[in-house]
């Protein structure tokens, strides 16, 4: 049986037992009412059919009191009884989304909680039924995201300056572009609190809002629960003050409509409490003194972090471990302008380059880019548990998935093929250009973790394959024998081009791209044609780079064309290349042995227990058994034939 079939069947069952006043909704909360005060037990599948009738008419939530006072009453009576959702030894750590036996009433709960938050909450609730709201809230945000005490001075009013201003951006798109930027405020709206915030005439009803809780994805395809699926609300600005509530509680936050032109203006908040805020903002820094002092000791349960180029959320007691802001947010804002820098950005664009926050489940199946990016599960049971302390002592300890997904953010041209590889370079240029890495480490670390791993073994980990050997072009076909994707090879060439020709010539690269960026473009985020590729690299680069990109796997489609532009460009033959691919010849492992040697360098710790030998350890452990001689002289010839290509004095 369908969904609608099975909503519309319980419907009719439900509406059979309705009184002249009362609706489905209310019905079906009184009769979980009554089953968990116990006057009248439901059987497992009669709360089954409850929740999928409360599921379906949710919002009615939001259409009278009444509804709104069961609804209330009976999430007070289960928290009496059973205890708040994800505090209780059933729901504690999360319970599975497929209803199992024995949790039907978890199940009916949560829908209620998540029913409520959506639809009950809203701006003409809180005006017409504010004594009732007020005060109201699930105890379930001790659990997440936390508790903190009411203000004690409801009426104080409190002033902070925010930037409301969010211009068109220049250049290309990148993710969100056209998606509102988030302003932090610094204030924090306890559990059960109506907050009043008051803005300029300049903002209202001009598209910004006020959101209530920062954690905006919503975790509904998860199939393990472990917090309400959707847990910030977002209130539109319609009018000079607007009244704020959540439940849960939350951070507040100003939403800021793309190409919104208001300027730093000042907003009024009353009725919540502070919560840890760092700022250095060109307008507003947090000077170190003044975080040790009072910013640091404010109690809401999360702390916000924000500069013109970074921002992030944490929970308030991984701030034990933090010991110095203000060299944080500068090796941030450092790891950012590398970004700007490599994709020829402006370093300050219209909203944060990077927005991190640890949530109590990833986002996704797997990593994801996002606004914020939320790839980093914490324990909201144990919230002093700082599990990514890299989130607090810089971008230099962060792990490689960080910036790959930065890179996927950027929308940035690439090679066919090239999705899962290019989006590590932003990793190579941060550490090599901000934090003093050799290219070596920085290209090494920049992808599963392999920081022993150098620019010349990724050469070797390509000239011992079967597609150097024959001088074919890299495998791109996105199946398993991919040569590219998540692999250092992937993008070896740009991590040469910078070693050669310096990072100065990637940026000149992406640079113009931008400045040739016309709104209604298509970015060629895998797509971008060889030959026009490799012609503006190599004015970038002030050099031919056919050679150097033939070599790393991708060969031009119109050879004879392509040489003709080359030329007419004034491009000439770079010796620097020249003398690099002599290099890797020398590297090339000419018998088993050495090709015994080379994996030993690239899996030091051995290839582990068998996998698919298309790739990784399998691929090394097929290749070690049949690597000959023979091997290592077609690997000479293949490269001697690409330097006699692209270096004869008959070429063009």
């Amino acid at each position: 049986m369908s969904f609608r079939c099975l909503l519309a069947f319980v419907c009719v069952a439900v509406a059979g037992q309705l009184s002249a006043k009362e609706s489905v909704i209310t019905t079906a909360l009184t009769q979980l009412h009554h089953h968990v005060d116990g006057g009248k037990i439901l059987s497992p599948q009669e709360q089954r059919q409850l929740t999928v009738v409360i599921k379906g008419n949710s919002k009615d939530f939001a259409s009278d009191s009444e509804s709104l006072a069961k609804a209330f009453n009976l999430v007070r009576l289960f928290e009496e009884k059973h205890g708040p959702l994800f505090l209780t030894p059933k729901t504690k750590k999360g319970f599975a989304r497929e209803v199992a036996q024995g949790m039907e009433l978890e199940h009916a709960m949560f829908a209620v909680q998540q029913g409520l938050l959506d639809h009950a909450f809203t701006p003409d609730n809180l005006k017409k039924y504010r004594r009732l709201i007020d005060g109201f809230y699930f105890k379930t945000s001790m659990y997440f995201p936390g508790m903190v005490k009411q203000s004690g001075e409801p009426s104080k009013v409190h002033s902070v300056n925010i930037n409301a201003s969010q211009p068109a951006a220049v250049g290309s798109p990148v993710s969100g572009t056209e998606n509102a930027a988030r302003r932090c405020t610094g204030w924090y709206l306890p559990p059960g609190a109506i907050a009043d915030v008051a803005v300029p005439p300049t903002m209202v009803n001009k598209g910004y809002s006020i959101r209530v809780g920062a954690h905006s994805w919503d975790l509904s395809k998860k199939k393990k629960i472990e917090r309400l699926d959707r847990v910030s609300l977002v209130y539109p600005i319609t009018q000079s003050r607007t009244l704020v509530a959540n439940p849960l509680g939350g951070g507040i936050y100003i939403e800021v409509p793309y190409k919104a032109n208001a300027g730093i203006v000042k907003v009024w908040v009353k009725n919540a409490v502070r919560a840890p805020f760092f700022s250095m903002r060109s307008f507003d820094e947090t000077t170190l003194q003044e975080w040790n002092a009072v910013e640091r000791r404010h109690p809401a349960p999360w702390a916000d972090f924000e500069t013109d180029k970074f921002m992030m959320q944490i929970p308030t007691p991984w701030l034990q471990h933090l010991k110095n802001p203000v060299t944080l947010m500068q090796d941030w804002d450092k790891a950012m302008d590398a970004v700007s820098e490599l994709f020829g950005h402006p370093l300050v664009r219209p909203k944060t380059v990077l927005y991190l926050q640890p949530d109590v489940a990833m986002r996704g199946s797997a990593n994801f880019p996002g606004y914020p990016q939320s790839n980093y599960p914490y324990d909201a049971s144990r919230p002093e548990q700082c599990r990514d302390q890299w989130m607090i002592k810089g971008p230099q300890f962060a792990d490689w998935t960080v910036f790959h997904e930065v890179g996927h953010s950027q929308f940035c041209s690439k090679f066919k093929g090239e999705t899962e590889a290019l989006v590590n370079l932003p990793h190579v240029a941060i550490m090599n250009r901000k934090f003093g890495w050799s290219l070596d480490k920085a290209f090494g670390s920049s992808v599963n973790g392999m920081s022993h791993v150098t620019l010349d073994e990724v050469a070797i980990m390509w000239m011992v394959t079967e597609n150097f050997r024959k001088g074919n072009p890299m495998n791109i076909t996105n199946r398993p024998g991919d040569e590219v994707k998540y692999q250092h090879r992937g993008y070896g060439k740009y991590v040469e081009i910078a070693n050669l020709f310096g990072w100065e010539a990637l940026n000149r690269f992406w640079t113009e791209e931008n400045e040739n960026w016309k709104p209604g473009d298509r970015v060629p985020q895998n797509s971008d044609p060889t030959d026009s590729r490799i012609l503006r690299l190599s004015k970038a680069a002030g050099a031919d780079l056919r050679p150097l990109i033939h070599f790393w796997g991708v060969q031009p489609e119109r050879p004879d064309l392509l040489a003709r532009s080359i030329r007419n460009a004034g491009l000439k033959p770079s010796r620097e290349i020249y003398e690099r691919l002599e290099h890797y010849k020398t590297l090339i492992p000419m018998t088993n042995l050495e090709f015994q040697k080379h994996m030993k360098r690239v899996y030091p710790n051995g290839l582990g227990k068998l996998t698919n030998p298309l790739y990784g350890t399998g691929w090394y452990r097929a290749a070690a058994a049949t690597y000959s001689d023979a091997d290592g002289e077609a690997a000479q010839k293949a490269l001697q034939d690409i330097i006699d290509l692209y270096f004869s004095t008959s070429n063009g």
